[in-house]
């Protein structure tokens, strides 16, 4: 069933504003949006995602241990919308030549859905912030039997997985071999996500091991980064990526740098050196790119598949009227040259620049700007109590660098609920034992039927 959808101020001259995508870039759009245009009744807003909520993505390897409720970094859309209307569904496609946008969504369970609707969105002005997804570069047996780290159900999925695999080493402790299997877990990717991923997931596993599994030998554990690269975090610094190299060495993280995967099965993992490593845990954090809507899209694209942007967010060829920003969009940085890099900080500048344009566009205030962001430093949490950081070219590392990334990341949260009970999940964390209790779904239940 396909139905259009009018807008909902009948004027002639009224416009329409449509945000595709819920992430940093896409709110912080709307947010400057709704402060121009709240009393504005010839404007009409409109946001569209697949997700009712905007995911503080920094905090999710923390998600993935317990160490934080789930859903206290998720931060539900209608809270930002109180000009706005949302829309949860699927962006099929985009028609830049005729200003519309085709939404789909499913009717009924989402498990069973009974059918499917397309709806058509037109519009006057349209922002793409619909971000990225895993890139398993083509390798269909990597993206079957890898966990990712991108999304909320992807930490969720981990977490469950991860303590699982606990339980069946400590029933099957007597067989070293297959422990020794079930107890080997691999990070592919040395950038901030893989770095993060690891770094929490060493901490988790071998401290919670030493409190609730006594049957596991912690000799068995084995916490492996791949990359194939010659370093970790190339994006930071050399020497900060050094010092955590060697801080996560000494907390038991084994690397493989140089490495470049070949292929990922149920049972290991093989390198296009031959080398292999048996286990039933990859995380692949090896990359990003748009989706395949994206890709298609009836644009220029650099070399990864993103919308070219011009300095001003616009999209070439729909200039004044569809901008694109955030991890979907290529940007180029006129100091180096290069495409700005996909990271939060990057995503709410470009999305306070599109609105401005926006705004510029409809009545004539302010002045049309150009996007040009100076990153003010970067940070990783590379395990409890430990971190590094740029901050205005100084380098830091250890205590000090993890308590700004806690205190940075902490006051970014949208809302002061979110805020306060992340701050008491880490307070609980530093007087409690983790919790290893995970969900069980009705598909791992019949999965035991398959083998009786």
């Amino acid at each position: 069933m396909i139905l259009k959808e009018t807008r909902t101020n009948p004027l002639s001259e009224s416009r329409r504003i449509l945000i595709l995508g819920s992430g940093f870039a896409g709110i912080e759009t709307l947010k400057d949006l709704q402060k121009e245009f709240n009393n504005d009744k010839n404007i009409e807003i409109v946001l569209v995602s697949k997700d009712n909520f905007l995911l503080f993505t920094p905090m999710l390897p923390e998600v993935s241990t317990g160490m934080i409720e789930t859903r206290h970094i998720l931060t539900p859309v209608r809270s930002f919308c109180r000009k706005a209307s949302f829309f949860q569904g699927e962006v099929e496609s985009i028609d830049l030549e005729e200003r519309k946008v085709f939404l789909k969504h499913s009717i009924g369970r989402l498990s069973q859905p009974v059918s499917l609707h397309t709806h058509i969105l037109d519009y006057d002005f349209l922002v793409i912030a619909l971000g990225s997804e895993p890139n398993f570069f083509g390798m269909r047996d990597i993206e079957n039997h890898s966990f990712t780290m991108k999304d909320i159900d992807d930490a969720v999925t981990l977490r469950n997985h991860v303590i699982n695999i606990l339980e069946q080493a400590n029933l099957e402790y007597n067989n070293r071999e297959l422990c020794s299997k079930l107890l080997t877990f691999v990070v592919v990717g040395g950038g901030f996500n893989g770095i993060e991923t690891v770094g929490a997931l060493n901490d988790y596993v071998r401290g919670t091991i030493m409190k609730f599994y006594k049957n596991i030998y912690p000799e068995d554990v084995r916490i492996i980064l791949v990359d194939a690269g010659k370093m970790i975090l190339e994006q930071i610094d050399k020497d900060l990526g050094n010092y955590a190299l060697k801080r996560l060495e000494s907390k038991g993280v084994k690397f493989m740098l140089n490495k470049e995967v070949k292929n990922v099965t149920a049972e290991g993992i093989l390198m296009k050196d031959g080398t292999s490593i048996p286990c039933y845990s990859v995380i692949w954090t090896a990359g990003v790119s748009p989706s395949k809507m994206i890709a298609t899209l009836k644009c220029e694209h650099d070399r990864e598949n993103r919308i070219i942007a011009n300095n001003y967010l616009e999209i070439p060829g729909y200039e004044h009227i569809a901008y694109a920003i955030g991890d979907c969009a290529s940007i180029i940085n006129p100091s180096t040259g290069n495409a700005y890099p996909p990271t939060a900080q990057h995503a709410i500048r470009q999305g306070k620049t599109a609105a401005k344009n926006i705004i510029f566009e409809i009545n004539g205030k302010g002045r049309k700007e150009q996007f040009d962001h100076k990153a003010r430093g970067m940070m990783a949490d590379i395990g409890k109590r430990d971190g590094i950081a740029t901050l205005f070219g100084i380098k830091i590392h250890g205590f000090i660098a993890w308590w700004m990334w806690r205190t940075f990341y902490l006051g970014k949260l949208p809302t002061r609920s979110k805020r306060l009970k992340v701050l008491l999940d880490w307070t609980m964390d530093l007087f409690f034992k983790p919790d290893v209790s995970y969900f069980t779904f009705p598909q791992s239940r019949r999965n035991y039927k398959q083998f009786s």
